[in-house]
């Protein structure tokens, strides 16, 4: 489609983003701080749109305001639109009379297309105005919208004038994301200078208008400027806007089978919170940016519609446009949900690299600063109520493979007790912990159970404890999350996935945690946190530990700042590492006949996974390329062609329970009287194997991005003699060293690349840096030629 010019600012601010002189609230500056709430009669514009209904719902239920909507079309029209649109919201305008009344009026009309008697009765009648009505379009320019969004907002503000009326407007987030603006900005951040930068005309219009009100609020009238995020369903009933551009989207990529593969940030605010916030928020001098405290990645989303039970893949932007626009050219796509946002999504922009609309409005390095983020969590329980109701009206085919699901609530005070099997009171949950986990979150839903990790205070005795309680699911489900997560990013990954899925360190980890817990040697206890209690439900696959709290943590969730760890604090946790490890130091044959330990990695079946090597290995290799350098993927194939060589010195050298998850992720130190000690916890990945896998997988984490093969020489020893004065037993050096560099090859076969896999939906902020580590470490230790 043809390109379109950029949007002259200085032009639009001229021409339109000054309000005249005659428009000044009565009686000069007003000292007034009120909300909707508090109003005695309001003026709402926007009644029938999607949040201008729940706005009135809110008022009315929580309110004794009139409602007074300005609405255009003849009276008896008027009234049934109104009601209409309050019976969508399960309101009976009947059982509120007296309170909702109806002026016919027009926006794009001088003082609303009323009389000027009219137009002085309406402002002597209303003590606040709402103004919610624009002409929301993806598509249509800045001149198409702007007898709506801006006339109109300037004519009410001229009725506001008149009483000195607070005046209410929300305008829409989207007034960021000039590409001018800086990357963070607040509520305080004027969008005018950089209108120039922002390609959408509905954003336009919005910019222009908040000019106007931000004026009037200079010349003393008590104003609110909202700016929404998108603005989601019902956060209970899951009633949406069918024409909505959320509802569009993914009603299209469900029909195309395809979603778009690109960094779009999902924050939406349910439309019943929105407008609970609007309905209550007092005038102020800044905006109240209306967004969710933790926006979900888009891939995320699509994630979670496999899961669902819909056929969707992400495919490169480019390629999902191409299709778009074969799908919705001709008359076979006149019912395509995408059809009508056809130049929002294919129209490229003259002047900045001929990129389109959605690419200039990624999110995915925005911050919008927010003094009280809103919204319940966006997670898979939110996502089923809303396709649920898509799919109830219509707008979404049922999916074929999906059951009904429930979101199973947070373990509650009589589920604590049944796990502790003793009596304990005050049972207070604190928190769950576990959001960061895209996969724990995903299969708690898959699973219908609460699995995760809840954190919660009680009375045990006469002592008050904080406990961690994990909930772990069933193998099944994290393997089928896994597998519809390998299929979205890969097809051949996806089948190479289900090939080879029992060999993945997931079978049976609901199992191995429990029993790695139960063990009674001191070594373990004092390296991990004390297991309080552990419950394994045989009927259900579900296991529960419940864990104390750990207190005195130094270097917790440090991932993202490995600097904090010194040399004394690495030194520390590699003896508390030994130690764990010498608890099972070459009792291998033991250990693998014991019923928990799972699967045993041993060099033939390592060899036999080669497709699967090579389906990770090709999906991650863009990213690492571009982490580190194009050489990346030589070295990948490399390490694959030459599994047999070099993965057997994993399998003759000295063998252990590994944590195998050892990592800045799961490991932190412990202040104690005798000095901070090393606290690993999360091991259901626990399996035999090589004691320089765990060591290998810390340093990547650790160590500087430009390590010296002195620095990396001296840990290396460190670790084999700690592990020799633990064991009593003599470790070859020259063995050690090939079983580290093996470790280390091993990391890039199957954990880094599974990492960068989770990192395709949800990012993983750490995993660049640990790419690059991992390459410098490489260097020093190379497949010999």
């Amino acid at each position: 489609m043809a390109d379109t010019p950029f949007v002259d600012a200085e032009t639009i601010a001229a021409a339109d983003a000054i309000l005249p002189d005659e428009i000044r609230p009565a009686g000069g500056r007003s000292q007034a701080r009120t909300s909707l709430q508090d109003a005695r009669s309001v003026l709402l514009t926007g009644a029938t749109g999607f949040l201008g209904r729940w706005i009135a719902n809110a008022l009315l239920l929580e309110s004794n305001a009139a409602i007074v909507c300005l609405v255009r079309g003849r009276a008896a029209e008027s009234y049934q639109r109104v009601d209409a649109a309050l019976a969508a919201t399960g309101i009976d305008p009947a059982a509120f009379p007296g309170r909702i009344s109806v002026v016919q009026g027009d926006l794009r009309q001088h003082r609303l297309g009323l009389t000027e008697s009219q137009f002085e009765a309406l402002a002597c009648d209303i003590d606040a105005i709402c103004h919610a009505g624009a002409a929301v379009n993806w598509v249509q320019p800045y001149d198409g919208l702007k007898a709506s969004n801006v006339t109109g907002t300037l004519e009410l503000l001229r009725l506001a004038a008149r009483r000195c009326a607070p005046f209410h407007f929300v305008s829409s987030l989207s007034v960021c994301y000039s590409t001018s603006a800086p990357l963070h900005v607040d509520e305080r951040y004027d969008p005018l200078p950089d209108v120039g930068g922002l390609h959408l005309g509905y954003a336009q219009t919005k910019v222009v208008a908040e000019a106007l009100v931000r004026e009037a609020a200079r010349r003393g009238l008590p104003v609110a400027i909202y700016r929404p995020s998108l603005i989601s369903g019902h956060s209970r009933s899951g009633a949406f806007n069918r024409d909505d551009i959320l509802a569009r989207v993914l009603s299209g990529c469900v029909r195309m089978r395809a979603a778009p593969d690109l960094d779009w940030s999902l924050d939406c605010v349910p439309v019943d919170v929105a407008a609970g916030r609007i309905a209550t928020t007092a005038t102020a001098a800044h905006a109240v940016h209306l967004s969710h405290h933790r926006p979900r990645d888009w891939r995320e989303c699509v994630l979670w519609l496999r899961l669902y039970g819909y056929d969707v893949h992400l495919v490169p932007y480019r390629e999902w446009l191409a299709r778009l626009d074969r799908d919705t050219r001709d008359a076979a796509g006149r019912d395509h949900p995408l059809r009508p946002l056809r130049p929002f999504f294919l129209r490229r922009i003259r002047g900045d690299r001929g990129r389109t609309l959605p690419e200039l409005m990624t999110g995915a390095d925005r911050e919008f600063g927010v003094t009280d983020a809103v919204g319940p969590p966006l997670d898979a329980a939110l996502l089923q109520r809303y396709c649920d109701a898509f799919v109830a009206c219509g707008d979404l085919p049922r999916p074929p493979s999906t059951s009904e699901r429930t979101a199973a609530p947070s373990p509650d005070a009589a589920f604590i007790r049944r796990v502790m099997n003793r009596p304990i009171a005050e049972v207070e949950p604190l928190s769950r912990l576990s959001e960061h986990s895209i996969i724990g979150e995903l299969t708690s839903w898959r699973s219908g159970h609460a699995t995760g990790v809840f954190r919660y205070r009680f009375r045990d005795g006469g002592a008050v404890r904080d406990a961690v309680v994990k909930v772990k699911p069933r193998d099944r489900d994290v393997i089928a999350v896994g597998s519809a997560l390998a299929h979205l990013c890969d097809v051949w990954l996806g089948r190479a996935y289900d090939r080879w899925s029992d060999r993945l360190g997931v079978c049976g980890a609901n199992r191995r945690e429990p029993a790695i817990y139960r063990q009674r040697d001191s070594r373990f206890s004092t390296h991990a946190p004390a297991a309080l209690a552990i419950l394994e439900d045989e009927a259900s696959g579900v296991s529960t530990l419940v864990l104390e709290a750990l207190t005195d943590t130094l270097l917790r969730d440090s991932v993202d700042r490995p600097h904090v760890w010194q040399p004394a604090h690495v030194d520390c946790a590699v003896r508390g590492l030994a130690k764990l490890q010498a608890i099972w130091f070459n009792r291998s044959a033991e250990l693998a006949q014991q019923p928990w330990i799972g699967y045993i990695a041993t060099a033939e079946d390592i060899a036999e996974m080669t497709d699967f090597w090579r389906a990770n290995a090709t999906h991650a290799r863009p990213a690492f390329a571009v982490w580190t350098d194009d050489n990346i993927g030589a070295i990948q194939g490399q390490l694959i062609d030459r599994i047999a060589e070099w993965w057997s010195a994993l399998e003759d050298g000295p063998r252990t329970l590994i944590h195998n998850d050892f990592n800045l992720r799961n490991v932190c130190l412990r202040a104690g009287p005798a000095g901070p000690r090393l606290a690993a916890y999360d091991w259901e990945l626990a399996t035999i194997g090589a004691p320089q896998h765990d060591l290998a997988e810390f340093l990547c984490f650790v160590l500087p991005e430009r390590p010296t093969r002195h620095e990396v020489d001296t840990w290396i020893e460190r670790h084999r003699m700690l592990l020799e004065d633990e064991t009593g037993t003599r470790i070859d050096r020259a063995t050690w060293i090939d079983g580290f560099r093996a470790s280390l090859y091993d990391l890039m076969l199957n954990r880094l690349p599974m990492y960068r896999l989770i990192d395709r939906v949800r990012r993983q902020t750490f995993l660049p840096r640990v790419v690059r580590v991992w390459s410098a470490l490489y260097r020093l230790f190379p497949l010999a030629d």
